[in-house]
């Protein structure tokens, strides 16, 4: 028998499926278009493989090692601080969605990236990126490890707040 989630960390899951749901279709939906598209890309960027390639795996390892070392400098702070359990996960689904946008933009970054220049090697970047993104996903055993605090006592911080 499965356990159920809390509400609030449900809500934070379908955030984060949804952040997710986008940039696949987006990639689906630019890959498409440049595949069908028979033209070659007229754009100047094309004469710079290497360089486009080196920057798409830059701005996505900055954009993770940033978003981590944000979330994790404000996880420190959320469990630092003397606040209810519902105002931490408050503080923590601000965090995760910081995070999120982060990783998002690298990810959206990339794919206008190809649909410029067309280079296939960046299509490898993106799904990457996309996997990467996929590993954050929130749910009841990683959010209590993080806040250091039971799972029960989140599933109590559900039924406190829907009275």
């Amino acid at each position: 028998m499965q356990k159920t989630q809390p509400s609030a960390i449900k809500a934070l899951s379908i955030f984060h499926i949804g952040l997710l749901t986008g940039q696949v279709i987006f990639s689906l939906i630019i890959f498409i278009i440049a595949y069908l598209d028979k033209s070659q890309s007229t754009s100047s960027l094309k004469a710079y493989p290497t360089q486009l390639i080196l920057l798409c795996i830059g701005v996505g390892a900055a954009a993770y090692l940033g978003g981590n070392a944000f979330f994790r400098k404000k996880l420190e702070q959320i469990n630092g601080s003397a606040k209810s359990l519902s105002e931490k996960f408050n503080d923590y689904r601000a965090a995760c969605i910081t995070r999120w946008a982060l990783a998002e933009f690298a990810t959206l970054f990339c794919i206008i990236l190809f649909f410029v220049s067309r280079i296939n090697l960046l299509m490898i970047i993106i799904v990457a990126l996309i996997l990467i993104f996929f590993t954050t996903k929130p749910s009841l055993e990683k959010i209590a490890s993080d806040l250091n605090v039971s799972g029960a006592e989140i599933e109590q911080m559900n039924v406190g707040s829907s009275t």
